[in-house]
């Protein structure tokens, strides 16, 4: 377990790929009853599942760790072949994968760094003493002084 901290953000970074870059900006399910939104939400599962495998054939092709091949570039990728590939036959659906691994592998990104930091205890921003149970309030330090003033009743009107 303490060999794998460091990548302890992959998971964050695969929701964000999911909710962010497959779906895209103010992207709306558009299904109305339960049953459609689930069908809906299983079927971007499954194309981030497809994107992933992708993004991970092209990894090993290029023996290269998986995170240095960018989500985004694959999903970009995947919209420009996709359309063209409806009645392909297989020959031509390997040739296109051949070309989008060559290409995934040719806009690689940095290393990551590795994100092992200390773990320490933040120091508080709260400089008050903390109240325990059942422990009578501190007095505090303000007095109030109120004077109370009976103004004169206004003249009465006369018509």
């Amino acid at each position: 377990m303490a060999a794998t901290y460091h990548q302890r953000w992959e998971i964050e970074n695969g929701f964000a790929e999911l909710k962010n870059r497959l779906r895209g900006a103010g992207f709306i399910l558009r299904s109305k009853s339960p049953e459609l939104i689930c069908q809906e939400v299983y079927a971007f599962l499954t194309v981030y599942q497809a994107l992933c495998t992708l993004k991970t054939n092209a990894a090993e092709q290029g023996r290269i760790d998986p995170d240095r091949i960018s989500f985004t570039t694959t999903v970009q990728l995947a919209r420009l072949k996709v359309a063209s590939q409806a009645a392909a036959d297989p020959q031509t659906l390997v040739t296109t994968q051949r070309e989008v691994v060559q290409e995934l592998l040719s806009a690689l990104l940095p290393r990551r760094r590795d994100r092992r930091c200390r773990r320490v205890k933040k120091a508080s921003k709260n400089t008050f003493d903390v109240k325990k149970r059942d422990e009578p309030r501190t007095p505090g330090n303000v007095s109030y002084l109120l004077k109370v003033t009976r103004h004169p009743a206004p003249p009465a009107q006369t018509p």
